[in-house]
């Protein structure tokens, strides 16, 4: 398993998530945070197999 620093964007998105539900936000909005925090990480892994590959 390849250990890498999280990027800036997934820590963003996570911070969000928690800020939404610490203030019991819609469900609606809670899910679309962690939507949002697995497509940014998924892509975080992606760019960093391409740069393993390089």
């Amino acid at each position: 398993m390849t250990i890498y620093p999280v990027p800036t964007a997934v820590t963003d998105a996570r911070i969000q998530l928690a800020v939404d539900q610490e203030a019991k936000a819609p469900p609606a909005t809670i899910d679309s945070d962690i939507v949002e925090v697995a497509e940014v990480q998924a892509q975080a892994e992606r760019e960093q197999l391409l740069d393993l590959k390089v």
